[in-house]
Order: C-alpha cells, then sequence, then structure tokens
C-alpha cells in the first residue's frame, strides 16, 4: 500500500513502498505504505496468531497519484522540513487514491478514499546502526495505514498498540527504519481520528 509507502509502509501502499525510488529498492519494506514493492513480500494479517485471522488485500479502486522529489529545506506539515540521505531524497505524493480493502477469508470489504498527501524525509545520517535509511513519514488528511509484522513488533515494543489495518484523518507522523530485510515503523503520532480497519472487516 501507499499502504504504509513504509509499510513503512504506509494511502496504502504500505507506507514504506512510497519511499523514494533507490530506498524503496533497497528496502523490498511507508503511499502506504505501503505499497506494491513492500506488498509484493509482506502479507497483512488482522489479529495475527489468534483464530479470528485473517488476510487483507487491497486493490485501487482509482489511483491518479504522483510522486515529487522535494528539494531539501522544503517545509513538511508538523514542523519538518526536508532532508536527503543520498541516494534517498525526500518525496511528496499526492492525487485522488481509492481502494478496497478486503477480508481473504469473508470477502467483506470497505472501499475509502485515502487521497490524503504524503511526505518522505530522511535523516542525513541514519539514526539507527546498520540502518540503509531512517527518516521521518507525514501525511493530512484521510489515509490509511498497512503494518506488516516487523512495524508492529517495533511498535509493540515502543508502547504503541495498533492494529495491522488503520484508517486515520488528521496529521500523522510516523518516524521509520529501512534495513536489509525491509522498512518498518517504530512510532505513530496521530493528531486526529483513527478507525480500526480490522475491526470493520472482521465478521
Amino acid at each position: 500500500m501507499r499502504c504504509a509507502k513504509l509499510v513503512l509502509l504506509l494511502p496504502v501502499v504500505p507506507l514504506l513502498a512510497l519511499l523514494a525510488p533507490t530506498a524503496a529498492q533497497a528496502a523490498t519494506a511507508g503511499r502506504q505504505a505501503t505499497a506494491a514493492a513492500d506488498q509484493a513480500t509482506t502479507t497483512y494479517t488482522c489479529y495475527p496468531n489468534t483464530p479470528a485471522a485473517f488476510n487483507i488485500a487491497v486493490s485501487n479502486v482509482v489511483d491518479k497519484q504522483t510522486t515529487t522529489t522535494l528539494s531539501d529545506g522544503t517545509p513538511i506539515p508538523g514542523g519538518f522540513v526536508a532532508q536527503s540521505d543520498p541516494p534517498n531524497y525526500p518525496n511528496v505524493t499526492t492525487g485522488q487514491l481509492v481502494q478496497t480493502f478486503t477480508n481473504e477469508t469473508t470477502g467483506k470489504s470497505v472501499t475509502r478514499n485515502v487521497s490524503a498527501p504524503s511526505w518522505f524525509t530522511y535523516d542525513p545520517t541514519p539514526t539507527v546502526p546498520g540502518a540503509l535509511a531512517t527518516g521521518t513519514y507525514v501525511t493530512t488528511g484521510n489515509n490509511a495505514q498497512l503494518f506488516g509484522p516487523m512495524s508492529l513488533a517495533a511498535l509493540k515494543a515502543a508502547g504503541v498498540h495498533e492494529p495491522t489495518l488503520v484508517f486515520e484523518s488528521g496529521l500523522l507522523v510516523m518516524r521509520f527504519v529501512v534495513v536489509a530485510t525491509g522498512p518498518y515503523v517504530t512510532s505513530f503520532s496521530l493528531h486526529g481520528k483513527q478507525q480500526n480497519g480490522c475491526a470493520l472487516l472482521a465478521g
């Protein structure tokens, strides 16, 4: 998904799929994204390791999004500025995106407009030892994020308990890390509202 294009993933391509092209290739791991690159290798499972578990399929109904590279110093919502960590460059993704999310076990689905713009900015020097890149993902408005196993584990370790699929509106800021095995989210800060996508698709 942009869901999540960090899965980090991440509108839902998972978020990390929206990382700058070079990072996405190296990670292939926030738009969501989190998603084409990440979705190809990650299964998004609601209520993992429980009898209620089910996988989520994502399909685009309308996709008119474009991603533009930003110059260093460009203001980003939330008080951030665009920064580069060559060959990773900051970017913004805008345009209409409508996606359908389906419970692969029951066939139940919901369709959402997840067209909120999203930004990726990188730390000039990765802040996590051994990481290929670290940075910040910002989105505003109506969006969706899908979190893979690495992101869910990292968030839980940080005391943040989010479902695999989140529909949110408002200002969302997430920190991400890209390692050789893929990207993952380490924080989730939302000034707005959210819905548990897994709960909506269950039953």
